[in-house]
C-alpha cells in the first residue's frame, strides 16, 4: 500500500548523531541553544549512493559562546537504515519507534566552541535522493523535557556524482525526453471515445450568446457560465427555448456519465442522460478551448466544429490522498477536487487515518483528535503521539478535519460528481487510534469508571507479542479478540455515516484498510488464545480471515460496502499470502497495488478479480505519485517501486499489464519467459475490474506546494488512462512501440503546450512539477529538450545564473570546451525549475 514498507529487506535502524547542549553549564534556554545551532546533512562525494554510502551530519555552533553537549539529545525522523557499527562512538543512537530516533552524547564534558563544527559520519544501507535524509529535527533537554525545533537545518541536494556520471545522466534524460516528430496533439484530455474536429470551421461564443439548459442540468450549467465569466469577459444570456447558441439537453439513450457534444454553424449542443454526463461534456468543452483564450481580455472564443460521442472506460476513476502522515488542509483538498473534476476523476479515496495521525473529528470520541491528531515531543505522557515524518517538537493547531470541514468537502465533491470514500485503518496502521483509546482508558480508570474505560479499548495490555511493522512500529495493531475493537469500529462507522447524512451525501462505501498486519502479531496475546479456542481455530494465522469476515459482516449490516487493500482478499496458510477464494463472492472491494516487476506478484490484481473480488487496480509500479520521477538525487520522493515518470504512468495497461514490461525495477531486461506462468485476466475477471486509481502517500510531503508538484501532471495521465477507450497498443501479445509512442506524444503535446498553462490560471495557479532538462552532446553541439513540451529553457555560457532575460534555447547550441553552460526552465508565470550545469 505505501512507501518504503514494501522493501523486502528489513530496515535495520541505528542512528545518527548528536546530543546537545548543557543547560546547567551555560544557563541557556532550549530555544536559544537551538537557534544557535546549524545542522546540515549531506552525502559524501565520489560514491554510489545505492551501495552503503557515507552520510555526514554537520553540527555548527553559530553563536558567540561555546555550548556543552551533555544533558541534551537530538531527535529526528529517518526512514533509512544505518550500520550501527559504523557510527562515531562518541554518540549513542536509539530507535524509539516508527521513524523516530534519539541521539545522545556519550562523551562527558564535550564542548563545541563558538563558530566551530563537528562532523558525524555514518553508513546507510542505500539512499536514493535528498528526501531520504533526516527530517523534523528537534532538541530536547533530558532532565526538564523542554524541546524546540532546529530551524536552521538543510539536506544538501547535490548528487555525489563525477562529471562523467552527470554527463551520462543528462544524456539519459535527453533520450527519455525525446518525442516522435510530427504528431498532432490530442484535442481533449482525457481522450474521448470518438472525436472528429474540423479546425477550419468555427462557431464563435461571445457576450450575448444564448444558453438553453434543461431543468435537470441547471446545476451543471452553472460550471459553464462560471467558466466564461471567470476566464473570459463573456457573459452568456439565458434562454427559455433552444435556439442558435449553446444548448444542454436531456436524452434517455446514453449510458451513465456519457455525453454527445457537437459544434456546428448553429452552435454548441450537449446531450446527456444524467447530470454527470452533462458535467463531463462541459469539461471537454473547456479542454477544447486553448489556454491562450483563458483570460479576461477574451471577448470571443472560436470553437472548431466538432463531433464527440463519449463514455468512460471505467466507472471507477480515482485518486487516494494520504492526509494522515502529513496533514493537508481543507482548502488544499478542495483545490485537488477541482482538478479531479476537470479531468473526469470521480472517486476520492480519503486516507485520513493511520499510525501517525487521526484526522477526522468523531464527536463522541474526542480523544481521537485530541491525542491522535496531536504530535508532540512530550508524547510520553500519553496525551499526544510521537513526532513523525518531520512534524517536529511542538503540536501544530487543528491538524484534523472538523465535522463542518468534512461536510464542506463532501458537498463540494458531490457537486463535481466525485464520491468520497473514507478510510479507517484496521487492524494494522492503527496506532493513533490505539493510543487515543489507551488515553481514554487512563482517564476513565482514574475516575473509577471501568465500563467507560474499557468500552473502546483496542489493545490487550497482556499481549507480549513481538512484531515490527513495515514502518517499524511495534504497537500499531488492533486486537481482534476484544469485543471493544468491533464496538469501536461500529461507533466510528456510525458517526461517519451520520456526517454523510448530515451533508446530504449518503455513505455507500467505507474502506477499512486491512493492509500490512506484520508477522508475529497476536501470537502471545492471552485474549487471542481464548478467541481462537472459542472459534475453534488452531493456528493464529487463521485469525486474519475470520477478522475480515467479521468486519465485512459489520459493515454490510449497516447497508454499506466494505473496501480495503488487497490483503483483505488474501490469507496466509504458512507459506506467505495467497488469494482467499472463500471470500471472493463476499462483496468486498479491493485496492490492489502490488504488481512490482520482478517481485512475483505482477498478476495479483488479475488473480483476485478472477476469484470474484471487485478490484480497483491501484498500480504501485505506475500510479503511486509519491515516487520520485527519475534517478536524479535532487528529485524528491520514495523509490521502493523504482521511478515513476509521466511515461511510466501513461504506459499502464490495466487489462494487459505484461504487454510492455521489458525491464525489471533495476533496469535489467526480463527473460522472454518471465510472464509465461502468470495468470491473465479472464472474461469474468474483467467484469470485476472496477477501474484504476492513483495514490499519494505523504511521508515526504509536508507542504501543499510539494503535494501539488508530486500529483501534477502525473494524475492527469492517470485520468486519461481511466477514461479513454482501450488503445491499440494495449491489445495482443506483443507491444507496438511506434503505436504507443504516437499515442503518448499526442497526449504529452496537449498536456505541455495547453493543459498545464490552464493550471497556471485555475484557482490562482497550481505548483505542478516543471519539466526537467535533458542534454546530449553530439560533435560540437549540445542538444536540449525537456520532459514535456511547451516550456522555454534559458541558458548562459559563462557560468552565471540564467534569468528570463537570458538567451533562450531554440535549437542546438554550439559547444566550446572550457565554458560552463547553465540551464534553467521557467514557466509563463516566472516559476523556475532546477539549475542544470554542463
Amino acid at each position: 500500500m505505501t512507501n518504503f514498507k514494501k522493501i523486502k529487506k528489513p530496515l535495520l535502524y541505528a542512528g545518527l548523531g548528536l546530543a546537545l547542549l548543557s543547560q546547567d553549564a551555560y544557563a541557556q534556554k532550549t530555544g536559544a541553544i537551538a537557534d544557535q545551532l546549524q545542522i546540515t546533512w549531506r552525502v559524501q562525494e565520489g560514491q554510489h549512493i545505492r551501495k552503503n554510502p557515507v552520510s555526514t551530519i554537520i553540527l555548527k555552533n553559530n553563536g558567540t559562546s561555546a555550548v556543552q553537549l551533555n544533558d541534551w539529545s537530538l531527535w529526528f525522523n529517518f526512514i533509512r537504515s544505518i550500520d550501527p557499527e559504523k557510527v562515531d562512538k562518541r554518540f549513542a543512537i536509539d530507535h524509539r519507534n516508527g521513524d523516530l530516533f534519539q541521539v545522545s552524547f556519550k562523551k562527558n564534558n564535550f564542548v563545541l566552541p563558538a563558530q566551530d563544527s563537528v562532523h558525524i559520519d555514518f553508513i546507510t544501507t542505500g539512499l536514493v535522493n535528498y528526501t531520504d535524509g533526516p527530517i523534523g529535527l528537534y532538541l530536547k533537554n533530558n532532565h526538564t523535557g523542554l524541546a524546540t525545533n532546529i530551524s536552521d537545518y538543510s539536506a544538501v541536494k547535490t548528487a555525489p556524482q563525477s562529471e562523467a556520471e552527470k554527463t551520462d545522466y543528462f544524456a539519459y534524460k535527453y533520450d527519455q525526453n525525446k518525442l516522435v516528430e510530427g504528431v498532432t496533439a490530442q484535442s481533449i484530455i482525457p481522450l474521448p471515445s470518438h472525436i472528429s474536429v474540423n479546425i477550419n470551421e468555427k462557431f464563435n461564443v461571445s457576450t450575448g450568446t444564448k444558453l438553453f439548459v434543461a431543468n435537470e442540468f441547471a446545476s451543471e450549467a452553472r460550471f459553464l457560465t462560471d467558466f466564461f465569466s471567470t476566464y473570459s469577459s463573456i457573459k452568456l444570456t439565458a434562454s427559455t427555448s433552444p435556439q442558435r447558441g449553446i444548448e444542454i439537453v436531456k436524452v434517455n439513450t446514453l449510458k451513465p456519465e456519457s455525453y454527445r457534444l457537437s459544434i456546428t454553424a448553429d452552435g454548441v449542443k450537449i446531450e446527456a442522460s444524467d447530470k454527470a454526463g452533462a458535467f463531463y461534456a462541459i469539461q471537454s468543452l473547456k479542454s477544447l478551448i486553448n489556454h491562450s483564450q483563458w483570460n479576461k481580455t477574451t471577448k470571443s472564443i472560436a470553437l472548431p466544429h466538432s463531433n464527440i460521442e463519449d463514455s468512460p472506460r471505467y466507472g471507477y476513476r480515482g485518486f487516494m490522498l494520504d492526509a494522515a502522515r502529513n496533514f493537508h488542509s481543507k482548502a488544499e483538498v478542495l483545490r485537488i477536487l477541482d482538478l479531479m473534476a476537470a479531468y473526469k476523476l470521480n472517486k476520492f479515496h480519503f486516507h485520513f487515518i493511520d499510525d501517525e495521525g487521526w484526522r477526522l473529528e468523531i464527536p463522541s470520541l474526542p480523544e481521537l483528535t485530541a491525542v491522535g491528531a496531536n504530535r508532540s515531543a512530550n508524547f510520553d505522557d500519553g496525551k499526544a503521539i510521537q513526532p513523525a515524518y518531520g512534524s517536529g517538537a511542538t503540536t501544530k493547531p487543528h491538524q484534523f478535519y472538523s465535522v463542518n470541514d468534512y461536510i464542506e468537502i463532501l458537498k463540494y465533491a458531490q457537486e463535481r460528481h466525485i464520491d468520497v470514500i473514507p478510510e479507517v485503518e484496521t487492524p494494522g496502521h492503527a496506532r493513533a487510534a490505539i493510543k487515543a483509546m489507551r488515553a481514554r482508558f487512563a482517564h476513565y480508570s482514574k475516575l473509577g469508571d471501568k465500563q467507560k474505560a474499557e468500552e473502546y479499548l483496542l489493545d490487550d495490555a497482556e499481549d507480549k507479542s513481538v512484531y515490527n511493522s513495515a514502518q517499524n512500529w511495534n504497537d500499531n495493531v488492533m486486537n481482534p479478540a476484544l469485543p471493544s475493537t468491533y464496538h469501536f469500529l461500529s461507533k466510528v462507522i456510525d458517526e461517519i455515516k451520520a456526517i454523510h447524512d448530515q451533508a446530504g451525501v449518503p455513505l455507500k462505501i467505507i474502506d477499512l484498510g486491512g493492509d500490512e498486519t506484520p508477522s508475529g502479531v497476536w501470537e502471545k496475546s492471552p485474549k487471542i488464545l481464548a478467541f481462537m479456542k472459542e472459534n475453534n481455530i488452531a493456528n493464529v494465522l487463521d485469525v486474519w480471515p475470520l477478522y475480515i469476515s467479521k468486519i465485512n459482516a459489520l459493515v454490510q449490516e449497516k447497508g454499506l460496502t466494505m473496501s480495503g487493500w488487497e490483503e483483505m482478499g488474501m490469507r496466509n496458510k504458512g507459506n506467505g499470502m495467497v488469494v482467499n477464494a472463500d471470500l471472493g463472492k463476499s462483496g468486498i472491494h479491493l485496492n490492489v497495488w502490488n504488481n512490482l516487476p520482478g517481485q512475483g506478484q505482477e498478476d495479483l490484481a488479475y488473480r483476485l478479480a478472477n476469484a470474484g473480488y471487485k478490484v480497483v487496480y491501484t498500480s504501485a509500479a505506475n500510479n503511486y505519485l509519491d515516487m520520485s520521477w527519475d534517478r536524479d538525487f535532487a528529485d524528491p520522493g520514495h523509490s521502493w517501486v523504482g521511478t515513476v515518470n509521466l511515461n511510466r504512468t501513461y504506459s499502464f495497461s490495466p487489462e494487459n499489464f505484461f504487454i510492455n514490461l521489458r525491464k525489471d525495477d533495476t533496469g535489467k531486461d526480463f527473460r522472454p519467459e518471465a510472464y509465461t506462468d502468470k495468470e491473465q485476466l479472464t472474461a469474468e475477471g474483467k467484469k470485476n475490474l472496477l477501474g484504476i486509481k492513483g495514490a499519494l502517500w505523504s511521508e515526504k510531503i509536508s507542504t501543499d506546494q510539494r503535494l501539488e508538484e508530486m500529483i501534477f501532471p502525473r494524475l492527469i495521465a492517470i485520468a486519461d488512462r481511466a477514461w479513454a477507450p482501450e488503445q491499440a497498443w494495449e491489445k495482443g501479445n506483443s507491444f507496438d512501440e511506434a503505436t504507443y509512442r504516437k499515442s503518448y506524444t499526442a497526449f504529452i503535446k496537449k498536456l505541455g503546450e495547453d493543459e498545464l498553462r490552464k493550471l497556471d490560471r485555475i484557482n490562482g495557479g497550481y505548483t505542478y512539477r516543471l519539466p526537467k532538462i535533458g542534454i546530449k552532446k553530439e560533435g560540437n553541439q549540445l542538444l536540449i529538450n525537456t520532459d514535456y513540451p511547451g516550456f522555454k529553457v534559458y541558458y548562459s555560457d559563462n557560468g552565471s545564473m540564467p534569468t528570463q532575460k537570458s538567451k533562450i534555447v531554440n535549437g542546438p547550441i554550439s559547444f566550446q570546451p572550457g565554458k560552463k553552460y547553465v540551464f534553467k526552465v521557467y514557466d509563463a508565470k516566472g516559476r523556475s525549475g532546477d539549475v542544470i550545469s554542463y
